[in-house]
Formats: structure tokens, C-alpha cells, sequence
């Protein structure tokens, strides 16, 4: 039976079933009849039109993925696997050449064709990672917002790291902040045209590569560290380390100043730090030397100091590493005292004003006997 009825079609549709006139030589109703059967068809597999619209797109990204895996361009790997690959590479640079294999820079005019090229490139390997990109200018962003969502926390950190290092090269954009969540990562830039373009950007190195410099160098020496290690294990990290120069003159029963050494590791003079900044330094460098056992700092302005506990009872041990810290803070120029009592030795700042009453009577208590 055959049944006439009148359908209304926007012009965008009627751009969409083109093919289909073309394969009917213009005719609309067998066009139309050939909808409904490839419709029927996925329907037929598919709970909704949803479904099916979304497994057609997947399939031509499919069969390309398997052609590149007959060629041997691509490998199936285990999930499990590859998830342990991203978790324990964590914190490690990629190298450049990966970068740009997986991001083409000649497909890519601005920030929206990134967008929509790293969604592809997602959905091409079968990664179950969304990519959305927020910025002012497109073409030039001075600052851009990155949310990458689905997938786990570790898939989406090696994700990140790529986008990163694009962004760094081609737009000379740093990582500013990485914010994780369950489900998302969203990760802000900032330009940075003071670092050149082949070097690593400083927030890049910070929030993806913070064990690049560590596993290069274990790599590198392995059967040093590994023993290095082991020792410190064995011994509980009872272990102090100092350069030989130090060891050197401490040997003598002279105190050394480590003040070259502090700026050779931070890279500034310590004459032109501020109090805060030469307080968080030291407290993280002398915490890795094991020379103390702990070391707390305040940083409340006009009220600056510095607590060094240490378990050591020889009086001239501590009388000298009394003047070890000492020459660095006294290199800083900011006024201070120092006060040793039992395992814990005080540094008191003053900035701008002398030593009050109540500075003065805990300098004595500080000094009483046990």
C-alpha cells in the first residue's frame, strides 16, 4: 500500500540526505526510504537514536585505529597495563619527538582547532578523555583554561603533560596551576615570554616533571644511588651529608660557611633574599643534609625565627653548628640571636628594632641549664 504524506525539512537536513538524492538520481522519496532503513538498522542494535548516532561516528575511527595496528603503527595493550605505565611514569617528562607525533602543530591555526584536534585524536585511539579549552583570544591567549575530564586521574596527567608541552612551544604558555579532582583536571596557563622556546618551562617541570631530574640521574649512576640508598635505609637515614669542603674544615675543629653553597643550590645571593625566602630555603636545604632532625620556621612579620632540633651532647658540636647557620644568616644582614638550650637551637629576627623585654627573657631561660 502506498500512502502519501506531506514532511517539512529544513534546509540543513535536506543538505544532509544530498548523498543519498545523489544515489537516487534526485529522487527525495527513495532517499527518504533509504533513511528509514539504515535507521532501522541501527535501531535494530541500539537501545536509542543517541546510541546509534554516536556508535557511527566511533566506527570510522575504529577501522582506522585497526589499520594502523595491522601496520604496526599501534598495539593493543592491556587497560590494568597501561594504567601502571602512566602511574609509574608519573612525574617524568615526555620527550619532545612524542609530543609532536601525537600533536600535529600543521593542523592546528588556534585554540579552538586544538580543542576539537585533541578530541579527535581522543576518540581516534580510543581514549576515554574529553578535552575543553577556555581562552579570550584564540589566536593569541594570554592566559587559557584547560579541563580535561573522564578517564583516571593518571591517564589524564600524561594527557596534560602533552598538552603542556604543545602550548609551551607554540604558544609560550606555562602551567600556572593543576587542580585534580575525581573525574577532571583543569589545568590554567599564563604566558611566559621570558623562558625560550627550547627550554622547559618552570611550571611545566613543577607540576609534571618533579622527578624528571631525580629518575635521569638514577638512571644515569643506578649502582651509586642504589647503594647510596640502601646505606641510608640500613642506617635508619642516620647519615649526614655535607660537601668535602665543609667536612673538610669541620675535621679541623674550625666552623666552615655554607653560604657559597646555599647560593650555588638557590641560584641568588643571600644578600639579596628577603628574610622569608633565605627561611624556607635553608629550612629545606638543612633538612636534606640529615645534619638536624627537624627544623620549624615562622615567617610573621617583624617576628621571624628559626627552631633547629638536634640530638647532639657534645657542647662544642653544638656550639659549632651554632656558628655554622650563623654565618649564613649574618650574610643576609638582617639582625638576629642565637639561643641553644638542651637538643634545640632558636634564631630570633629582628627587622628594624632591637631585642624588647620579652625577647630578652627568653634569651635568658633559653640560656638557664637544664
Amino acid at each position: 500500500m502506498l500512502i502519501r504524506k506531506n514532511i517539512s525539512l529544513d534546509d540543513k537536513y535536506l543538505k544532509k540526505l544530498q548523498p543519498l538524492l545523489d544515489a537516487n538520481n534526485g529522487n527525495l522519496s527513495a532517499a527518504v526510504r533509504d533513511t528509514i532503513e539504515v535507521a532501522d538498522t541501527a535501531l535494530t542494535n541500539h537501545k536509542s537514536i543517541e546510541e546509534a548516532i554516536e556508535f557511527l561516528k566511533e566506527t570510522p575511527a575504529k577501522e582506522e585505529l585497526n589499520e594502523t595496528i595491522q601496520s604496526g603503527e599501534n598495539i593493543v595493550i592491556n587497560t590494568t597495563m597501561l594504567e601502571w605505565l602512566f602511574r609509574c611514569t608519573r612525574g617524568r617528562l615526555t620527550d619532545e619527538e612524542l609530543v609532536n607525533e601525537l600533536i600535529n602543530p600543521f593542523e592546528i591555526q588556534d585554540m579552538k582547532q586544538l580543542e576539537d584536534y585533541l578530541n579527535r585524536v581522543s576518540r581516534s585511539y580510543q581514549w576515554a578523555i574529553r578535552t575543553s579549552i577556555k581562552c579570550e583570544d584564540i589566536n593569541n591567549p594570554e592566559s587559557a583554561l584547560v579541563l580535561i575530564s573522564n578517564s583516571t586521574v593518571n591517564s589524564r596527567d600524561f594527557f596534560a603533560q602533552l598538552v603542556a608541552h604543545f602550548l609551551s612551544r607554540w604558544r609560550q604558555l606555562d602551567v600556572e596551576h593543576v587542580f585534580r579532582r575525581s573525574n577532571s583536571t583543569q589545568i590554567s596557563f599564563k604566558k611566559n615570554a621570558s623562558v625560550s622556546s627550547n627550554e622547559i618551562m618552570p611550571g611545566i617541570r613543577k607540576h609534571f616533571g618533579y622527578l624528571d631530574v631525580l629518575c635521569k640521574e638514577l638512571d644515569d649512576n643506578t649502582e651509586f644511588w642504589t647503594q647510596l640508598m640502601y646505606t641510608y635505609n640500613a642506617e635508619r637515614f642516620n647519615l649526614v651529608t655535607l660537601h668535602r669542603s665543609q667536612f673538610e674544615v669541620f675535621a679541623t675543629g674550625e666552623v666552615p660557611n655554607p653560604t657559597k653553597i646555599i647560593e650555588r643550590l638557590c641560584k641568588q645571593s643571600v644578600s639579596d633574599m628577603t628574610l622569608p625566602e633565605l627561611l624556607v630555603h635553608f629550612r629545606k636545604m638543612y633538612l636534606a643534609t640529615q645534619l638536624v632532625k627537624n627544623i620549624e620556621i615562622s615567617l610573621e612579620p617583624g617576628n621571624e625565627s628559626v627552631t633547629i632540633f638536634h640530638d647532639f651532647k657534645d657542647e662544642r658540636v653544638i656550639r659549632n653548628l651554632v656558628g655554622y647557620f650563623s654565618n649564613i644568616f649574618r650574610e643576609n644582614g638582617t639582625p638576629f640571636k642565637a639561643f641553644s638550650y638542651s637538643s634545640m637551637i632558636v634564631f630570633r629576627f629582628f627587622q628594624g628594632r632591637e631585642p624588647d623585654n620579652s625577647d630578652l627573657l627568653l634569651m635568658e631561660k633559653m640560656e638557664e641549664p637544664e
